[in-house]
């Protein structure tokens, strides 16, 4: 069975595995006093090109008997938890080998291996739930030193200090605009609560393949709300100047990012780098984005 990537699909309810609400998904439902940070919104509202997409992964074909892109998608998810436990357990226990088996035969039975060419579900907020490369432990998503070992150096991404070890992942999301389209940003967003919250931004520079992109890190910044930001916000810059960094040792902040796997629930995305993110759509996404195109149908 095939629909209609401009057809919007509910995501099923996932028992035991809660997922936290995006902050972006906050601020395009329109409560913008509580949201954690600004997003372009631009793309909120897209005419989507009626092209042929999976409607579900249970169809498609098996890598083994027994084991269906839905059976291995379900014990993916149980075996990550809610993502913050679940990443705990990857950076301490046996389940690391079976976390990275399941990804790969999810990858094998891909329902969606031209993901650009289904907008709607690819593209959007996605909440993450683990990522793994060797060599984690020692870095932080906040830490400076952190992002010049892995721009200038070989070290991992800071992204992966979030997942790995004992902190909590419930509190990260990507964001992702149409990498065809002129001036698009991925963005890399942790949430600390209260209306603050650290953004990472990359620019989109152009298609790879049939399931890549290019991107440059371009900046970052706090954004301060609540209590600590006053009525209107505010954004505090973060310390890496990245354009500069360019500008230095040009390609040290460029790179590319591929989906692997896709369909109504979750993404699977490898970096050149050779991190490997494992993504689910944030609670009542798809419940917002049929708000949307009722509001537009009006």
């Amino acid at each position: 069975m095939m629909i209609s990537c401009a057809r919007q699909i509910a995501a099923p309810a996932r028992a035991g595995a809660a997922s936290r609400a995006s902050p972006c998904a906050k601020l395009r439902a329109g409560s913008s006093s509580n949201s954690n940070y600004n997003i372009n919104n631009n793309n909120i509202v897209r005419r989507h090109h009626a092209v042929s997409c999976p409607a579900s992964a249970s169809n498609a074909p098996a890598s083994a008997p027994g084991s269906s892109a839905s059976e291995l998608r379900s014990e993916l998810l149980s075996l990550l938890g809610k993502g913050d436990e679940g990443a705990a357990r990857m950076a301490r226990s046996g389940d690391r080998a079976r976390l990275e088996q399941l990804v790969t035969s999810l990858e094998a039975v891909n329902p969606t291996p031209s993901p650009f060419k289904c907008p709607d579900l690819l593209l959007g907020d996605w909440q993450l739930l683990t990522t793994f490369q060797p060599g984690t432990g020692d870095v932080r998503f906040t830490d400076p030193e952190s992002w010049r070992k892995y721009l200038f150096e070989s070290g991992p991404s800071p992204v992966q200090s979030l997942v790995v070890g004992n902190q909590d992942v419930s509190n990260v999301f990507q964001v992702l605009e149409d990498p065809k389209a002129a001036g698009s940003k991925w963005e890399n967003v942790v949430d600390f609560g209260a209306g603050n919250s650290l953004v990472i931004e990359a620019v989109m520079e152009g298609v790879r393949d049939t399931n890549s992109f290019f991107y440059r890190f371009s900046g970052g910044y706090f954004r301060l709300d609540g209590a600590l930001g006053g009525p209107d916000g505010i954004k505090l810059p973060y310390p890496v100047p990245f354009d500069l960094l360019e500008a230095l040792r040009p390609g040290q902040t460029k790179g590319w990012f591929a989906t692997t796997y896709l369909d109504e629930e979750l993404r699977v995305s490898r970096g050149n780098k050779g991190s490997v993110f494992v993504l689910r759509r944030p609670v009542g996404y798809w419940e917002l984005q049929k708000e949307k195109q009722k509001y537009v149908r009006q």
